[in-house]
């Protein structure tokens, strides 16, 4: 991911980089939340929705 990628951008290369894995189930319905959002929600959504993936993420495989 580049310095200037976009929401749509960095949601579609974390979906890439968990890919089907299913610990990862949660979080993944939650970027798609996100994308969804992005499109026809409002950024309050959005921002809920990535802060929620992230959590789960690190919940996941804290680094």
């Amino acid at each position: 991911m580049h310095a200037t990628a976009t929401i749509e951008e960095a949601v579609a290369e974390t979906l890439d980089a968990i890919g089907d894995d299913p610990d990862y189930a949660t979080a993944r319905a939650a970027l798609t939340d996100a994308s969804t959002a992005l499109v026809s929600g409002t950024t309050a959504e959005v921002q809920w929705h990535l802060e929620r993936a992230l959590r789960l993420i690190d919940d996941t495989c804290p680094i």
